[in-house]
């Protein structure tokens, strides 16, 4: 009988070995380690730095411009609308994607031509896992259209236009703006700020303070790029004054036709703003009042000149 209890206990030790190695070895690609862009409750992260104070476009005189944006998570790909009728002076395309390094997601294309982006800056991922948020921009003047410029090429776990909550592999391409600068009638300084400035949500929004040319009027123009917005109730201030109460609920559209549980993962959003004459810096916020993690990729502001 003792012979038996032994030899009993041995397959049973061993069994739990087994098991233990199982479950260590188990792939985990297929199944996200985060909270899918949604903060964990009763978790204070420590702050970050804002967006880069040294803008990566300054320009001035008779200008105007316009943004707008696509979503590109489990795609790679989108389709960018925008209309001027000025000659184009200066466009950028900008663009964020989640993963552990950055190593080849500089690349894209434009209307069907290569581009390589340069690195902006890096934080922490959106609540997603899968590394950092990287941002990148790159000089696309020649290649813009008036209409719908297509976008491809990104780097992409999935393009498949697939539910991203329904599966998960990096790189998670979240999305991408394009700005576009071209003659106008009226003067202005044109500022195209950017960065990864990431909100795991903890009641309070980021801030970034702008500095600029003395305003020479009393309205000017922002926009804000903000990647991984999926729920309502994320907003934009500027100069601590809530402008919109639902800014960034994931709003640029998206090529797939699936059906996704949550909003588009990106949103480039512009405002008419107040401005104080003579005035030489503007603050901008981004929060969220739904637990939504968000990252803050780039601010446009056109300030009276």
């Amino acid at each position: 009988m003792q012979k038996n209890v032994r030899s009993l206990s041995t397959l049973t030790f061993a069994a739990v070995i087994m098991l233990c190695l199982v479950v260590r070895i188990a792939p985990t690609s297929a199944t996200p380690t985060n909270s899918n862009g949604v903060y964990p409750p009763g978790l204070v992260p420590g702050p970050d730095p804002p967006l880069n104070p040294t803008a990566l476009l300054q320009i001035g005189g008779d200008y105007t411009y316009t943004a707008a944006g696509t979503a590109l998570r489990d795609t790679g790909s989108g389709v960018i609308t925008v209309s001027f009728t000025g000659s184009v002076v200066a466009a950028y395309l900008i663009w964020g994607i989640i993963n552990p390094t950055p190593a080849g997601l500089d690349v894209a294309a434009i209307n069907g031509q290569a581009i390589t982006g340069t690195y902006q800056s890096s934080d922490t991922s959106p609540c997603w896992g899968g590394g950092d948020m990287y941002v990148f921009a790159a000089d696309v003047t020649p290649y813009v259209i008036s209409g719908a410029n297509t976008v491809s090429g990104f780097a992409s776990g999935f393009t498949n236009g697939g539910n991203p909550w329904s599966e998960y592999a990096t790189p998670l391409a979240d999305g991408a703006s394009l700005v576009v600068v071209t003659t106008g009638a009226t003067s202005n300084n044109i500022y195209v700020y950017t960065g990864a400035y990431t909100e795991p949500y903890a009641g309070n929004p980021l801030t970034s303070v702008f500095n600029h040319g003395a305003a020479d009027g009393t309205t000017a123009t922002t926009t804000f790029f903000v990647l991984d917005g999926q729920l309502p109730s994320n907003y934009a201030q500027y100069n601590g004054v809530t402008i919109d109460s639902n800014a960034f609920p994931g709003s640029d559209p998206k090529t797939s036709s699936a059906t996704w549980s949550y909003g588009s993962l990106s949103d480039t959003k512009t405002y008419s703003v107040p401005e104080t004459l003579g005035a030489t810096s503007d603050s901008a916020s981004v929060g969220s009042n739904s637990g939504d993690c968000l990252t803050w990729a780039a601010q446009v502001i056109s300030i009276p000149s």
